[in-house]
């Protein structure tokens, strides 16, 4: 991977062999200092689920996640980075068998082609202005703007406050009103009257229709997200809360999100994700779907997802870009800031057996 993501980064793939002579690819990935994850436990996990799951029916996802509950269970706290891997391998071998594309064996496509969001991370208002506009010249419809990065490691103040505010207005007089500006606190800005505070400030002088907050406050703060989605004009956005269907439920029932992120490595695969999206648009709660950094396996798999969400928010699915390499034939082609999925049964990607010779470590 680049140096972006060489600290903590830790892509496995699997490959799920049926009786057959099908096989399913899946993707376990993690930041470990953000998922609390680590490689060798994944593969501790992943070893773990092989022993219960030699034998079942692929098909039966059901009992498949069942057989995993006893060993991660259903409702453990935590992400389900493994887990996800599995679940998508056990749905690329459905689509292979059926000669279905996977986001057809979810249940249907409203698109197959996806506007893209990318995530900004520069220092000062400058480089924040300049790059928004690049991504925007490249036809990307969604950025995300850090502006948590200074206050989570020098800690929280005004000033601080101020130049995370400064980066974020940049960004806002540097992109037509139609793209979105997602602010992205990473849990920064601690209280929900300063937060409020803060938003007020900022649209003192104009009103930005594309500017949305998300993850202002701690995950388990959903009381104080309520707070601001109440009293405050900028929508609010949820990532790290959702940890799972159950966790959504509670975020839907106090009214504490417009929109969630979804990444599909933090609840545990294809099926879980579904319950989250039903609950979202049962509630009219938009829905973005996250890479967490996937190579290309992991973000054609998401794209797959996507496809199956009415509400047509940019996808995050660059997170294969950051690799220097892959082995991989297939998947998602970036043209013109969108992703593309392919029409092919499964995933619609392949492993490069010769290119994975070439690429292991002796």
């Amino acid at each position: 991977s680049s140096s972006v993501w060489a600290s903590g980064v830790s892509p496995i793939i699997i490959r799920v062999n049926t009786d057959e002579g099908i096989s399913g690819l899946g993707e376990a990935t993690t930041i470990t200092w953000y998922f609390n994850e680590t490689q060798e436990g994944m593969m501790k996990l992943l070893s773990a689920y092989e022993k219960l799951l030699a034998g079942e029916d692929p098909f039966n996802i059901v009992n498949a996640h069942r057989k995993m509950d006893l060993v991660t269970g259903e409702d453990a706290p935590g992400c389900h980075s493994a887990r996800a891997a599995v679940d998508m391998a056990l749905f690329d071998i459905i689509g292979k068998a059926q000669n279905r594309p996977v986001y057809e064996v979810l249940g249907g496509a409203y698109r197959t082609e996806f506007e893209m969001l990318t995530n900004l991370y520069e220092e000062t208002p400058e480089e924040k202005a300049r790059a928004c506009q690049e991504y925007v010249k490249r036809g990307f419809r969604g950025l995300k703007i850090k502006v948590g990065d200074i206050l989570l490691t020098e800690g929280w103040s005004i000033q601080n406050l101020k130049k995370e505010k400064e980066k974020l207005l940049a960004a806002l007089e540097a992109v037509p009103p139609d793209v979105y500006i997602d602010a992205d606190a990473n849990q920064s800005w601690g209280n929900a009257k300063i937060v409020l505070n803060l938003v007020e400030e900022l649209l003192q002088k104009k009103f930005y229709p594309n500017l949305s907050l998300e993850q202002p406050l701690h995950y388990l703060d959903i009381q104080g997200h309520s707070f601001l989605r109440k009293y405050s004009k900028v929508p609010i956005i949820l990532d790290e809360s959702v940890l799972s269907p159950e966790a959504m439920l509670q975020i839907a029932k106090n009214d504490a999100a417009d929109r969630i992120v979804l990444k599909i490595n933090r609840v545990g695969g294809f099926w879980q994700a579904r319950k989250v999206i039903d609950i979202c648009e049962a509630a009219s709660i938009g829905v973005s779907i996250d890479t967490m950094p996937f190579t290309k396996l992991g973000d054609t798999a998401i794209c797959h997802l996507a496809a199956t969400i009415k509400d047509p928010y940019p996808v995050d699915a660059e997170g294969h870009l950051w690799f220097e390499d892959t082995p991989f034939k297939g998947g998602i082609e970036i043209k013109n800031g969108k992703a593309i999925l392919p029409e092919k049964p499964g995933l619609g990607v392949e492993l490069d057996e010769e290119k994975l010779k070439s690429m292991v470590k002796r």
